[in-house]
């Protein structure tokens, strides 16, 4: 019964599946390179997502498919396609996820794949005949009606549904994230681009005093636990300090700003070597970098 039922499904499934491939296949992209290698990568990877479908898995390789963690893995990443709904529209874009969700057995796994086959034939805008659909109800009910859990094309597609939905949650968190991370790195490189840039003006001999001397801005680096927001303050205090560190004679060396001197070793090397390791607070000045620069001077 349920093998008759499973036969009947793939006579059922196959032609949505020819229909998805009319809307996608690579070679009717030829004249758009982009679209067209992204739908060749998108059609190999459908392919082997639908095997448990529409091909008997017996061999020890096809069984070994069918594993959780394979499964798991070949639905990782979404399929991005373009398509035409026709030869003269324009081109549309889908980003579709598949069921991530673990089966208790392979009926389960078909009735998923069967789920996410409609639910991609609506993504790319394929009209199903209501009958062909009831049909498939009812050969998916079928095949599941020997297993110990029922199969319903019904509970697969809530459950395609809500791993789409979930997928596309995660997609909007990590490029959210990259968003946020680029306009951190942005921030930091403007701000440094600024204090670079900065200038020290006096209104007049007057009121000037003795002129302070000033790191050259082309030569500071700031490490990756340094926040930007403490840039400007940490280099007046580095300024305040010049003159006991001797800066005239080692002002043309690369300086690399650090939390403190504990976090710029890596055991008992510095992790920055080449550069004059300068921690964001200087409390005492033990000596002057020398040649080669060492994290372990100023302290």
């Amino acid at each position: 019964m349920a093998s008759t039922a499973l036969s009947e499904l793939r006579l059922l499934a196959k032609p949505l599946m020819r229909n998805v491939m009319l809307r996608i296949h690579p070679d009717f992209y030829a004249n758009e390179p982009v679209i067209r290698q992204k739908n060749q990568d998108s059609v190999q990877r459908l392919q082997e997502l639908m095997r448990p479908l529409f091909e008997d898995m017996n061999s020890a390789h096809s069984r070994a498919e069918l594993s959780a963690a394979f499964q798991a893995k070949i639905t990782s990443k979404p399929i991005e396609v373009g398509f035409r709904e026709n030869g003269d529209s324009d081109l549309s874009s889908v980003v579709f996820s598949f069921n991530k969700a673990r089966t208790p057995g392979l009926p389960q796994l078909q009735a998923q794949r069967t789920a996410d086959l409609l639910s991609l034939c609506s993504s790319l805008k394929i009209q199903i005949n209501p009958s062909t659909l009831d049909d498939i109800k009812a050969a998916v009910h079928a095949m599941g009606a020997g297993s110990q859990k029922p199969v319903t094309l019904e509970a697969a597609m809530v459950d395609s549904a809500v791993s789409r939905f979930q997928a596309a949650r995660e997609r909007e968190a990590k490029a959210n994230r990259e968003r946020r991370q680029a306009s951190t790195s942005d921030i930091k490189e403007e701000l440094t681009r600024h204090l670079r840039q900065q200038q020290y003006f006096v209104k007049g001999a007057r009121d000037a005093g003795p002129m302070q001397m000033r790191l050259n801005r082309d030569n500071v680096y700031f490490a990756p636990n340094v926040p930007p927001s403490s840039y400007a303050r940490i280099l007046a205090h580095i300024d305040s300090k010049l003159p006991l560190l001797e800066y005239s004679s080692w002002s043309n060396l690369p300086v690399m700003v650090v939390s403190s001197l504990e976090s710029a070793l890596k055991g008992d090397k510095p992790k920055y070597p080449g550069f004059v390791m300068m921690p964001a607070t200087i409390r005492n000045v033990q000596g002057m970098p020398s040649m080669p620069p060492s994290a372990g001077l100023l302290t």
